[in-house]
């Protein structure tokens, strides 16, 4: 059993596609707990604010077919592939952590890069994993958001 963290994301009518998204995970994976919702500006591009939220799951499921599982999600919920990186997005959900492992395959990878990168990644996964520490960087990630100083303030608690 792994112990896995999922990034939710929306911002075309999020609140309902969070909520959609977060049932039909959570009947694909064993919850254990959720963040609160944060808002954030789009990033990348103009756009709707985004809602942003990230789940503790626990899974028996291998790496590839946990990925296969959140992607099955998002096209059932009506995704399309976007072709710009940054665009409005119905539902997003990664992968952020699958264990401890250290994982890259078919251009996916665990731990997932934006957890740095991000506040709406980081803020919530710190609430619900504080003392969960990063399989690369050693840290936990209540420390590595109190290294990002701007990070909380980028974000709303909604």
């Amino acid at each position: 059993m792994k112990e896995i963290t999922i990034s939710l994301g929306s911002n075309i009518n999020p609140i309902f596609n969070l909520q959609e998204a977060s049932e039909l995970i959570i009947k694909n994976f064993t919850h254990i707990k959720s963040s609160k919702i944060y808002s954030s500006k789009s990033e990348g591009f103009q756009g709707d604010d985004f809602l942003n939220q990230v789940i503790l799951c626990n899974t028996e499921l291998e790496f590839e077919k946990a990925i296969h599982s959140l992607k099955n999600i998002e096209i059932l919920m009506g995704r399309k592939k976007e072709l710009k990186k940054f665009s409005d997005r119905l539902i997003d959900l990664d992968l952020l952590t699958y264990g401890d492992e250290i994982l890259k395959k078919n251009g996916q990878e665990v731990p997932h890069k934006d957890i740095e990168k991000y506040p709406f990644v980081l803020v919530p996964l710190a609430e619900i994993c504080p003392e969960k520490i990063h399989p690369i960087n050693k840290i936990s990630f209540k420390k590595m958001l109190s290294e990002k100083k701007d990070f909380s303030s980028r974000v709303e608690l909604i």
